[in-house]
């Protein structure tokens, strides 16, 4: 049996530390955003809309859904329990592909209620990493790649 390379057993290790970094941020968000009784992903497809509606972008529904990287029938299952509470609405368009989706005023409203909680839990976890380490971190990772 051959040795096992070192630059083998580090990779493993540190995707291990990232993949055990990214479960403990997902259940952290998680759980937050359970106590205004949202799922991760609609608390993210609020947030995208949030953003887009800043940028005065208009997104139709497969747009949210290459941004949330989600499958379209998992964003329609998103929306419409976002739209079932009045937090987004999809506006028609003559050609049903282009139907976009926007946060509602209750959206924004709810969103600016869990803003300051998810302020605290960044600056809980981050705080301690000064802004340069947060620009080196956010270049480490885009250099990871994927097929």
């Amino acid at each position: 049996m051959a040795a096992v390379d070192e630059t083998y057993i580090s990779r493993g290790r540190s995707i291990a530390s990232v993949i055990t970094v990214a479960q403990k941020i997902f259940r952290a968000v998680t759980d937050l955003v359970r106590r205004h009784d949202l799922t991760e992903s609609q608390y993210n497809a609020l947030r995208v809309l949030r953003g887009a509606a800043r940028r005065d972008e208009k997104l139709t529904q497969a747009q949210l859904a290459d941004r949330l990287i989600a499958s379209r029938a998992n964003t329609t299952w998103i929306l419409d329990r976002l739209e079932e509470r009045k937090l987004i609405e999809r506006q028609a368009h003559s050609d049903r592909r282009k139907n976009t989706v926007v946060i509602t005023p209750g959206g924004q409203k709810l969103l600016t209620k869990i803003d300051p909680e998810f302020e605290q839990f960044l600056a809980g976890m981050l705080g301690d990493i000064d802004a340069d380490e947060l620009a080196g971190l956010q270049a480490l990772l885009a250099k990871f790649k994927f097929k």
